[in-house]
């Protein structure tokens, strides 16, 4: 680990990646007052460590420390956007921010994806942008950025000198997987995204397009998508995943161990089925009145995270190894079970998915050797 001003480290690389995997710029609502309360002492600004994975000499991948990469790199656009603004002639202090710190010739130094890239680079080379573009939570967050620099009680050029005091700790991760590292770093502290997670994971096997595909089929509902893998995951593990930060480490757990018993081909097509399955039981979409209430009530009753145990009773249900008699039956059951949990929170606190699991297993197979 080694410390180094952070416009230092911009101005010596040529292009940076980084990992896709955080989902908020909530940290770059303090930055720009951290910055700022610079002013009142002499000592370096730290932003702590940031871990980075080195291409070349000039190409890095930032592991962890995305955002902190966005928002300095934001608003130093906006320092040069401000100063082109009130100054009467070429800025020099624009150009050497463009030229040291955001754009490798003409191409942004920062490489992002998807959306996320399309708008940083319009911000960057001053392209307009549409109005879903400047929707964005990072255009949201430059915008903002601008109107704090134009509100400055304090010279702009004072502010930038602030910047070059911006000190970060960087550690190298060559040996590691960079992505295990980002989750290791951060489960416990911020929303990472899931499926770029899981995305880079099955790209190592070269399968990362079942992510997109999954997410086309759920409509593009991030929530949905999220809901159905801990439906699925949950009753692998005997014990229902609400924490949404755990997917991905469930997931991996899973798919590492079942590759010992079957091929990857057979466990997705598997994995496919049953996402038919769950988006049907997502929007309560069956044929059948009573299944299509029971489905209705649970739902209402915001029981969705009993898809987890129900899922795979619906696979059987549909498949014709369970009687619909005994189906509806666990169903009412667990809407019994959800009137009460919504008038009681301590039931919710108290709840045991395996041992709910064991007893209404107790009601099928009792129902089954009856019959």
């Amino acid at each position: 680990m080694f410390k180094v001003g952070l416009l230092d480290f911009l101005s010596k690389v040529n292009h940076i990646s980084v990992l896709n995997c955080s989902s908020d710029f909530e940290y770059v609502k303090d930055l720009f007052d951290l910055i700022l309360r610079g002013k009142y002492h002499d000592s370096d600004i730290d932003l702590g460590i940031i871990y980075v994975k080195k291409n070349s000499d000039k190409e890095y991948v930032i592991v962890d420390g995305k955002r902190r990469i966005i928002a300095l790199s934001l608003l130093l656009c906006t320092i040069a956007e401000y100063h082109s603004n009130i100054s009467p002639n070429i800025s020099v202090l624009a150009n050497q921010i463009n030229s040291r710190y955001l754009k490798y010739t003409t191409n942004t130094k920062l490489l992002l994806f998807g959306l996320e890239k399309t708008v940083y680079e319009k911000i960057i080379t001053k392209e307009p942008l549409s109005y879903n573009e400047k929707q964005t939570e990072l255009f949201v967050t430059y915008d903002m950025l601008l109107q704090n620099i134009k509100n400055l009680d304090f010279d702009i050029d004072k502010f930038y000198e602030l910047m070059i005091r911006i000190k970060v700790n960087i550690v190298f991760i060559d040996d590691f997987i960079d992505r295990d590292i980002l989750y290791t770093i951060n489960k416990d502290l911020r929303p990472l995204n899931q499926l770029m997670l899981i995305k880079s994971y099955l790209a190592e096997s070269h399968h990362s397009e079942i992510v997109d595909n999954l997410y086309f089929f759920f409509n593009y509902k991030f929530d949905v998508f999220l809901g159905f893998l801990k439906a699925y995951l949950s009753p692998k593990f005997s014990t229902l995943i609400e924490d949404d930060n755990q997917i991905y480490d469930y997931f991996v757990k899973y798919l590492e161990n079942i590759k010992k018993y079957q091929n990857f081909d057979e466990i997705i097509l598997g994995f496919m089925r049953t996402a038919k399955i769950y988006r049907k039981m997502n929007g309560a979409d069956y044929r059948d009145t009573d299944v299509k209430n029971m489905f209705i009530k649970i739902i209402s009753s915001d029981g969705r995270d009993m898809f987890a145990y129900l899922l795979e009773l619906c696979e059987d249900y549909e498949n014709g190894y369970l009687p619909k008699d005994s189906f509806i039956e666990v169903g009412n059951i667990l809407n019994t079970f959800l009137q009460e949990r919504m008038n009681s929170p301590k039931l919710k606190e108290n709840f045991d998915f395996s041992i709910l699991a064991n007893e209404l297993n107790k009601v099928i197979y009792d129902d089954n050797a009856s019959n």
